[in-house]
């Protein structure tokens, strides 16, 4: 598990709040929004029924709708369509997700089968687009046409984020900058997306939407800063799937890039070297992740990735400082705290 390495003690209380309390305020609508998806799976084939309800009629953690639900209620939206659009919203985090199990060939996901395990990733890579595109096109038949275009452009910097991070696999001199330029595409465009959308069907002014736009940004962040993390010292049974799997697959995250700065060029050499065996998938010593972690470790480079999430995490909150009190701006400050803190 990921350890405190600098949180401040009054952080404690709300990172122990469940995702179950913080959605408190939301949670009939994000029972709807469930329904919705299990309607997805109502396709014209047998087997675009079978991949739906693999994937899209078994949400995970719900945090990116149960965010723009959050967001609206705050403001009183009470429209039909908030429902619908956060539905959408996470039909197209999940098209991401069985894009990701492609390109990775990841057999498990949150401790059950993928769709490429299931289906095959020709299958997967068909049904991933089918999302994307059922997505935009439900978006379109909103009666705010704002919608379809936000949902869009994120789709396309997701995308783009996924080619680039593809583009740098087993990449040992990729920069900070770079990998920064690729989570702010991949995972933190959604996030700020929803945001968008919920200042945008709310009715939001201007100064306050950026400031919603900022809070989701820097949430998104702090997410996969925290994902990369966990991928190294994450529990295996808590978030389902195998540890070390970036490193496995050629994915360089910030733990190892700052890593590399500090380590000695014999050492960086062994890491060239372990890396290249295996992109060949060698068979390696059982120590070596474990071994790999310790250097980590001492190199100080998981306490610094993790310091810079703290430090995102509390930018992300410092955009929430406009809105009035209420249960909806409470639990957005929590949603923060979650997800530095999460253990899946």
């Amino acid at each position: 598990m990921i350890k405190s390495y600098t949180l401040s003690p009054n952080r404690k209380s709300e990172s122990d709040a469940s995702l179950v309390s913080i959605f408190a305020p939301v949670r009939s609508e994000l029972q709807a929004v469930e329904n919705q998806l299990l309607g997805w799976s109502k396709a014209s084939s047998q087997s675009m029924i079978a991949m739906a309800r693999q994937t899209i009629s078994r949400p995970g953690k719900l945090i990116r709708p149960g965010l723009f639900l959050l967001i609206t209620g705050h403001f009183g939206y009470q429209e039909k369509d908030r429902i619908e659009t956060a539905a959408t919203i996470e039909a197209i985090h999940v098209a991401s997700l069985i894009h990701d199990d492609i390109i990775d060939g990841s057999a498990l996901r949150r401790g059950k089968a993928t769709a490429v395990k299931a289906f095959g990733p020709e299958f997967s890579l068909l049904f991933g687009d089918y999302l994307f595109i059922k997505s935009i096109a439900r978006a379109l038949d909103f009666k705010n046409k704002k919608i379809a275009r936000i949902l869009a452009e994120a789709s396309g910097q997701m995308i783009e984020g996924e080619i680039e991070e593809l583009s740098q696999s087993y990449n040992l001199k990729i920069s900070e900058n770079t990998y920064f330029k690729i989570i702010r595409k991949k995972t933190a465009s959604l996030f700020q997306a929803i945001g968008e959308l919920a200042a945008e069907l709310a009715g939001v002014p201007p100064d306050l939407s950026q400031e919603l736009k900022a809070y989701g940004f820097n949430l998104g962040l702090v997410y996969q800063i925290v994902d990369d993390l966990l991928d190294l010292q994450g529990d295996s049974d808590e978030t389902g799937k195998a540890r070390f799997s970036d490193w496995q697959e050629g994915r360089i995250t910030l733990p190892v890039i700052r890593a590399l700065k500090t380590w000695p060029e014999k050492q960086k050499k062994a890491a060239a070297s372990w890396l290249k065996k295996e992109k060949k998938e060698q068979k390696l010593p059982a120590d070596s992740f474990n071994n790999f972690l310790s250097e980590l470790e001492k190199s100080g480079a998981i306490s610094s990735s993790f310091r810079t999430a703290d430090k995102l995490a509390d930018k992300a909150k410092n955009y929430l400082a406009k809105l009035e009190t209420s249960p909806y701006r409470e639990s957005l400050v929590k949603l923060v705290d979650f997800v530095l803190k999460r253990k899946n």
